[in-house]
């Protein structure tokens, strides 16, 4: 009797250690909603208190949530990065909910400039004067198909009190050239690596082929590959089309041509599209070559670019070099 009255006791405390178990189980849970959610109306709800609705980025930290604009954009690894909104937020992680993290999620727009369909995987960290928080694996960063663009965010876990004011949005790796958004006023100088379309170089002509330059870029990174370029230096692609007037299908080469640099150094060529040249005697052109250079930066200066023409395209008149000079503002 004593067992039994034992065994029915000790069902009695398991169950009702059970049902206290599953009661705060839910209650830590708050119906499953995800913590690291960005609330849906951040963009909408104003600080409360004495704060500004929307006056920039706050100058001070607050523990309450904070809509700040930035609407700043910045140009890596073959992407055009829109910034709209941050947003300053708490959450709930850990077991049970049981640590408090502080967060903020910064709205961007993110246009593949490529060809091809990738996400957006540059390195990114939020600086302030003393601290560097890198970008959380939470971040929305989409695939983005060639040529069209899509909406994410990125998301960074700061410290409680932390002040966006005198912070900054630094975007790539130590190896490669930096993009730097200020997030306030005290954030430093905006650095965006927007390309640029410099003026070309006067166009080539020898008595068998011509050269004709329609278009010169000035970018810190490289499209097709999606790649940044090494920092301290710069992508300058001169696209052009060639007329042969020589007979049959012939080649010219990356090793044709050089870059002369402002300080008297040469380079060869980094990358190009030079297609086999079919040629008449009247002339037929083959359009949208090019051939790119790295230089230093800043860019600056006098540069001359030489072409020394393959054997075949040596004329009667025995000219095989001919060289252009141009400037980069």
């Amino acid at each position: 009797m004593v067992y039994r009255s034992f065994c029915l006791n000790l069902k009695w405390l398991i169950l009702v250690a059970a049902l206290a178990l599953g009661g705060a189980l839910l209650a830590a849970c708050g119906g499953g909603d995800d913590p690291l959610e960005v609330p849906t109306d951040a963009a909408t709800t104003a600080p409360t208190g004495d704060a500004p609705t929307d006056t920039g980025a706050p100058t001070g930290g607050a523990s309450e949530d904070q809509v700040f604009s930035i609407n700043e954009e910045f140009w890596h690894i073959g992407f055009h990065v829109e910034l709209g909104d941050g947003t300053l937020f708490t959450a709930e992680e850990g077991f049970f909910g049981s640590e408090l993290v502080y967060l903020l999620s910064i709205d961007a727009t993110f246009e593949n400039l490529g060809t091809d369909q990738l996400s957006f995987d540059s390195a990114l960290a939020v600086v302030t004067p003393g601290d560097a928080y890198p970008a959380r694996g939470s971040s929305d960063l989409p695939d983005v198909p060639g040529g069209l663009s899509s909406s994410g965010s990125l998301v960074f876990e700061v410290d409680e009190g932390f002040d966006p004011g005198s912070a900054y949005l630094l975007v790539g790796a130590a190896d490669e050239n930096r993009a730097r958004v200020p997030l306030g006023a005290q954030g430093g100088e905006l650095v965006d690596l927007a390309p640029s379309e410099p003026a070309t170089p006067d166009n080539i002509s020898l008595e068998l082929i011509d050269l004709t330059f329609t278009s010169a870029e000035l970018r810190a990174d490289v499209l097709w590959n999606h790649t940044e370029v090494d920092a301290g230096k710069r992508a300058l692609t001169l696209n052009f089309d060639a007329t042969s007037r020589l007979g049959g299908n012939w080649n010219i080469f990356a090793s044709n041509f050089a870059l002369i640099l402002p300080g008297g150094s040469g380079v060869g060529v980094d990358g190009s599209d030079l297609a086999s040249l079919p040629g008449s005697d009247a002339g037929t052109s083959t359009t949208d070559l090019y051939v790119r250079f790295l230089v230093d930066a800043p860019v600056a200066g006098e540069y001359t670019l030489r072409f020394t023409p393959p054997n075949p395209f040596i004329g009667d008149d025995g000219v095989d070099e001919v060289t252009v000079t141009f400037d980069l503002d």
